[in-house]
């Protein structure tokens, strides 16, 4: 009988095809013998070995010897952490779904330092080996490559992606990962976008669509109309086209507001509100200045709140529609005014009737040579202990209330009311404590107070 050993091209085989006549017989040690001739030594198949032995196989290759081929590295990664477009359940009220909320929930919104991505390093395979005992290398994988953009560190051992600003995770589809800080609205914010509420600046290209709702930490520029929609900026301004709040809109900005127009909407802002059009029976307050501009400048019905000027091509309307004017006041002053006085009203009211409650207890303790049983001689501790308190919180609601009239004034000085072109009869002005009602209408006129009085005087261009 004749063995026949043939190894693979690789190495990583090796077959025996046995010749002869069936009758012969071929021992394990003669195939070992044959395998250790050829330098095989690594893979052996002894239970193949065994069989062929038992049961002979001729003129067929028999596997004998297998060695282990290398695995080769697999390439690094880079794995967002955060899901770009996590959705979560809607909100449910009342067994209601609120459709506003939907569209919000696939923006990914991040924190500055929270972790976006992960950097998954290459590994270096396993080594493989032949059956002549050969090591066989792997191919190490590569390093994934690592784009860093605008907003975006990576962590102190690299092995991480952070955000360093808040903002809304963008990830190319170059492998570019960044944060942006400005939030763009191609179109509309409707049920297409849904609400908006974001750490930077919002852009939006249309218009605000009624009852939704943007919010953002930056400025808030709207090309379109804000229509019967709230928008809030908590550090920045509110740039927009126009607002028609249909009496429900409303707009709030720390740093000033400007529109085309205002039509029936709340306005607050601690900057200047700045109108190129016409202010139509709106509610509009600020720490500064309400300037309204242009040809079509008028104001016409509302409340203006402002401390120190508030100015317009004309005030009020031939109609006498209302408009209420009131300058040189803070309104947080002006409101804080309010609750102190309201509270002074009824720390007094119940001054009197403790005072009353207070004078019975007098009256029976003289009577009985101040013997009181022991409930009626606690209850008239408690009445003499609630005194003390309120005629100490009537005198701090006091002093309050005089050290904010001492600023009013300080600053009310430089307050004034202009209407450049007109100021229409039954328009109402205050200024402080004052209040003055426009009997007639007046031509180009400024009002001030002086000397503790509401002074009008004439306006001029120069």
């Amino acid at each position: 009988m004749k063995i026949q050993l043939n190894v693979s091209n690789n190495g990583l085989e090796a077959h025996i095809v046995l010749t002869g006549e069936p009758s012969e017989k071929v021992t394990e040690e003669q195939i070992l013998e044959e395998l250790k001739a050829a330098g095989i030594t690594y893979g052996i198949l002894l239970n193949s070995i065994k069989q062929l032995v038992e049961k002979p196989v001729f003129n067929t290759p028999i596997l004998v010897a297998a060695g282990k081929e290398p695995v080769d590295g697999k390439d690094g990664q880079v794995i967002l952490t955060t899901e770009l477009h996590k959705e979560e359940g809607p909100e449910k009220k009342a067994g209601k779904i609120d459709l506003r909320e939907l569209p919000r929930r696939t923006r990914c919104i991040v924190k500055a330092g929270q972790e976006i991505a992960e950097i998954i390093p290459p590994t270096e395979g396993e080594e493989g080996k032949n059956v002549f005992g050969v090591i066989l290398k792997p191919k190490p994988g590569k390093a994934a490559p690592v784009k860093i953009g605008q907003n975006v560190k990576l962590s102190e051992d690299g092995r991480k992606i952070l955000a360093a600003k808040d903002g809304m995770l963008v990830a190319r589809p170059e492998g570019l990962i960044e944060v942006s800080e400005v939030l763009v609205v191609k179109g509309n914010v409707d049920y297409g976008t849904g609400n908006i509420e974001f750490p930077g600046e919002v852009h939006i290209k249309g218009d605000v669509k009624p009852d939704f709702v943007v919010k953002a930490k930056r400025d808030i520029v709207v090309e379109g109309v804000i229509e019967a929609a709230t928008v809030v900026s908590f550090e920045g301004s509110v740039n927009a086209g126009g607002i028609k709040g249909r009496e429900k809109g409303y707009v709030k900005a720390k740093s000033g507001v400007k529109s085309r127009f205002l039509e029936n909407v709340t306005v607050e802002t601690d900057g200047d509100i700045e109108v190129a059009g016409p202010v139509t029976n709106s509610t509009l307050s600020t720490k500064t200045n309400v300037v309204v501009t242009s040809d079509r400048g008028v104001i016409a019905g509302g409340d203006i709140m402002a401390g120190f000027t508030v100015q317009a091509e004309e005030i009020g309307s031939p109609l006498g529609v209302r408009t209420r004017i009131e300058i040189g006041i803070d309104p947080e002053v002006r409101q804080r005014t309010k609750v102190l006085r309201g509270k002074l009203a009824l720390d007094r009211e119940n001054l009197e009737k403790l005072a009353k409650i207070y004078r019975t207890f007098k009256q029976v303790m003289e009577q009985t040579g101040g013997n009181l049983p022991k409930d009626k001689l606690e209850a008239y501790r408690k009445v003499v202990q609630s005194l003390i308190n309120l005629r100490s919180s009537v005198e701090e609601c006091e002093r309050e209330l005089e050290q904010l009239r001492a600023k009013m004034k300080e600053k009310v000085g430089g307050a004034k009311v202009v209407a450049r072109r007109m100021l229409h009869a039954g328009v109402e002005i205050v200024i402080l404590d004052k209040r003055h009602y426009v009997e007639k209408p007046l031509k180009k006129a400024v009002v001030t107070i002086k000397n503790g009085e509401i002074v009008i005087g004439g306006y001029s261009d120069s």
